[in-house]
């Protein structure tokens, strides 16, 4: 039986303060929604069995996390339930002190901040929405409170054509204010594209010259749970369109080890990747591939 060693819960999904132009958010097709606390607490419930396989637990998916009210009250749990290494990705828009200060209190372990320019003009042109000097002004707010906690801060950059030109000042610029001692770290991560969502964005010749590969780490080692408990083929799944089961009322592994996963595992194994639909136009591997080595959420 397979495992994952990531388990990624999405708690709130369809909702966003931004509208980034590598987004697939154009193409959403569920209904935005929640996830109760309830609900929550019965999904995590039933992963306790596999707590001492999972390094991590990531609550965010295809939507902002921080709006959800509900997430402090999560970690918390989480936490309580002795899962290791909660953590959220974020763009940081609502990431103000007091919100700071309630996720830390509630536990959490890892925070990835999404920042895509070194200057003004190239962050909000990707990050559409977004106010660059509050989001810089929130992560270095965070950064001075979590220094009572431990916490673990990522700054992630998306490497595309818009800001390419940018990531040596960005780079140094971020390393002078983290602190490594606490595990953070800055890393690039290239764009990408799955199912022709966002093949229109033109940038997926910027891995020019690489080829795709054979293998994909996701469909062996991450379980992507959505807001209403469908779980996803991967995440570049975000409309949930295998109909593969919902861990509200199904087991986990029963699901994780079922068709749908063992035909793409046995497929990805056979060399077989570009038979498969949405592998077929994924460029997640690739991008996965070549990113900064660092532990991610």
């Amino acid at each position: 039986m397979i495992i994952p060693e990531h388990l990624q819960i999405e708690t709130i999904n369809g909702v966003c303060t931004a509208r980034c132009t590598m987004c697939a958010f154009k193409s959403w097709t569920r209904k935005p929604y929640t996830m109760t606390q309830e609900e929550f607490k019965t999904i995590l419930t039933k992963f306790v069995p596999y707590r001492n396989s999972l390094k991590y637990l990531s609550l965010f998916g295809f939507g902002e996390p921080l709006l959800d009210n509900g997430l402090k009250d999560k970690i918390r749990f989480a936490k309580f339930m002795s899962f290791r290494s909660v953590g959220i990705a974020t763009n940081c828009t609502e990431l103000t002190a007091w919100r700071s200060r309630e996720l830390l209190d509630a536990g959490l372990d890892t925070i990835i901040c999404s920042v895509d320019g070194f200057t003004k003009k190239v962050h909000e042109s990707i990050r559409v929405g977004t106010n660059f000097e509050k989001v810089v002004a929130n992560i270095l707010g965070f950064i001075s409170i979590r220094r009572y906690y431990g916490a673990k801060v990522i700054i992630r950059f998306v490497r595309q054509q818009a800001n390419q030109h940018e990531w040596g000042k960005f780079y140094d610029y971020w390393m002078e204010r983290i602190d490594p001692s606490y595990g953070d770290a800055v890393l690039s991560l290239d764009v990408v594209d799955c199912d022709g969502k966002v093949a229109e964005y033109g940038d997926k010749d910027i891995l020019k010259g690489v080829g795709i590969p054979c293998y994909c780490e996701q469909l062996y080692n991450r379980m992507l749970v959505l807001s209403n408990g469908d779980v996803a083929l991967c995440c570049g799944d975000d409309a949930g369109k295998f109909n593969i089961g919902n861990v509200l009322k199904d087991e986990p592994m029963e699901i994780y080890n079922g068709e749908v996963f063992t035909r793409y595992r046995e497929m990805i194994k056979d060399g077989r990747i570009g038979e498969l639909e949405l592998c077929n136009t994924c460029t997640i591997p690739r991008s996965m591939m070549l990113k900064d080595k660092v532990e991610d959420l």
